[in-house]
């Protein structure tokens, strides 16, 4: 087997196996001359995820950083529209390759100038790119390399739609699983659209509202800003956003929203940038249960104290004599519950922490 073929088997491989994606990169950049590689998803004008050979020292710092934003290489490698490799030079003079992001946050600091990149359209909305860099000295990618590197093109672009009919199983298979133990499912990209949902939250038509175009929103207006702030920050997990947030449905009977961040450490480049939303009922309780409020809303010991505490009906100042503290204080603690929870309002918190969780909604039969 020649080392074409090896290339060519491994990148199939890759479909399934996230794992071997680095060494796929860093060969098929060899096969160029080029220093390494990094396969990217990019989705809602964001990259999404993505997996990098040994020698992209940088690119997960520099992807994760706000300056990528700036960068006009996506823009420009999709405006060639060519269907397969497009050297930088092409699109580029000399002189905006090395001012544009790309190059001043992560390449020209690690030692790396010409690039060569494709970009190729999945069936999911995804954009997948693959990005190789010479080291600085090198000349940019010739002819006879663009043409090696496009050889691999079908082979890439292939894999690539395996991965993704492979990572909708695997989420179809999540929401299966919530929904046997009675829980309402569903798996949302940044924008909202729903990639995979189970039969029980497609029931809960009080609450849930599907739109055109897969995307889904809540029928309760403040619930439904919320689930917009929820996404928008999904990227960041430890941002100070309500991911867990009562929502009305008719009746004014209430359900909690959980907005889970489903971002892996290894940024697979097909599983970055979801959220998976879960809907619980609530029923009512005569006193609040603290450690069951912290977990559901992520607060701190001392926010759930004041949180519990408010929904007992005392005021601030109770509150600080109680726990030998200041007003000043609680209220600061107060103020992250209320950023937390998605209430404006004392009386809105208390309404909501004199609720618990009961059993779940019933499985489908």
């Amino acid at each position: 087997m020649t080392a074409s073929d090896r290339l060519i088997d491994d990148i199939y491989r890759a479909a399934t196996d996230p794992d071997l994606w680095p060494q796929v990169m860093h060969d098929l950049a060899a096969s160029a001359d080029a220093a390494g590689g990094v396969i990217l998803t990019r989705r809602s004008d964001a990259w999404a995820g993505w997996r990098f050979s040994a020698g992209m020292v940088g690119v997960d710092e520099y992807l994760r950083s706000p300056e990528v934003a700036r960068s006009e290489s996506p823009t420009r490698l999709l405006a060639a529209n060519r269907a397969g490799f497009v050297d930088a030079a092409e699109v580029f003079t000399a002189e905006e390759w090395l001012a544009d992001p790309v190059m001043t946050h992560w390449g020209t600091p690690n030692g790396l100038h010409h690039a060569a990149a494709m970009a190729m359209p999945m069936p999911t909305d995804d954009f997948v790119v693959v990005h190789l860099a010479r080291r600085a000295g090198r000349p940019r990618f010739e002819p006879d390399a663009i043409a090696r590197l496009d050889s691999f093109r079908p082979h890439l672009a292939r894999a690539g739609l395996l991965a993704a009919r492979w990572r909708l199983e695997r989420l179809r298979a999540a929401t299966e699983a919530l929904s046997l133990i009675g829980l309402p499912a569903v798996i949302l990209d940044l924008r909202g659209r729903a990639l995979v949902a189970n039969a029980l939250i497609e029931k809960l038509t009080r609450y849930v509202k599907w739109l055109p175009g897969d995307r889904v929103a809540l029928a309760d207006a403040a619930a439904d800003a919320l689930l917009r702030r929820g996404l928008a920050d999904i990227s960041a997990p430890a941002a100070v956003t309500a991911r867990s947030f009562p929502a009305r449905g008719r009746a004014e009977v209430t359900v909690l929203v959980h907005l889970v961040p489903m971002i892996a450490d290894a940024r697979d480049f097909f599983d970055g940038g979801y959220s998976l939303m879960v809907v619980t009922p609530l029923t009512r309780s005569c006193a609040p249960d603290t450690a069951l409020i912290r977990g559901l809303f992520d607060l701190t010991a001392a926010e759930a104290n004041v949180a519990g505490a408010i929904a007992e009906g005392l005021s601030p100042e109770q509150i600080a004599e109680r726990h030998g503290t200041t007003s000043a204080t609680v209220r600061s603690h107060l103020k992250s519950v209320f950023a937390k929870t998605g209430v404006t309002r004392q009386s809105q918190l208390a309404a909501l922490l004199a609720r618990q969780i009961e059993l779940p909604f019933p499985p489908v039969e």
